[in-house]
């Protein structure tokens, strides 16, 4: 007659798999929906940079004022570094002589804007959907242009 050898832990590592996985569908079932994106609408207005041309956001998309300039659908995303004006056109601004000026690019998904506030002098990313101001746009020579909300006869 063989005796079995009684492993006083033996229950505990055949009911640490299950408490486990029960744990984990838990957890993920508990996590709290993420919030939506915000309205476009909560960004309509005329914007402007210093140096380049004034942007017109609408509804029916985003208005560069230049000359022969299409108009670019837009959204905006929330992202881990804060809400994000996304142009849905691989667009770029480019330093001239004199400013920037915008182009586009022949390959891409789009461009991606973040709002943005500035506080004791450091730049910091936007979560809250009432504090979208300014957004910033990273141009071709690695400056960022700085488009804050202005006057709506800038963009007319």
């Amino acid at each position: 007659m063989q005796i079995e050898a009684n492993d006083e832990f033996g229950w505990f590592f055949r009911a640490l798999p299950v408490v486990v996985a029960i744990g984990a569908v838990a957890y993920f079932m508990m996590q709290p929906a993420p919030r939506p994106a915000p309205s476009n609408a909560t960004v309509f207005g005329c914007y402007a940079a210093s140096g380049s041309p004034p942007i017109l956001l609408d509804a029916a998309g985003m208005h560069v004022r230049q000359a022969g300039y299409p108009v670019i659908p837009f959204h905006l995303e929330r992202s881990k570094t804060g809400i994000a004006l996304t142009a849905d056109a691989p667009i770029r601004a480019d330093k001239t002589a004199e400013s920037y000026r915008f182009g586009m690019n022949k390959r891409g998904i789009g461009w991606f804007m973040h709002f943005y506030r500035v506080e004791n002098g450091q730049t910091y990313g936007v979560f809250d959907d009432n504090l979208l101001e300014g957004f910033q746009m990273l141009a071709s020579d690695g400056i960022y242009l700085n488009y804050d909300p202005s006057d709506a006869a800038k963009c007319a």
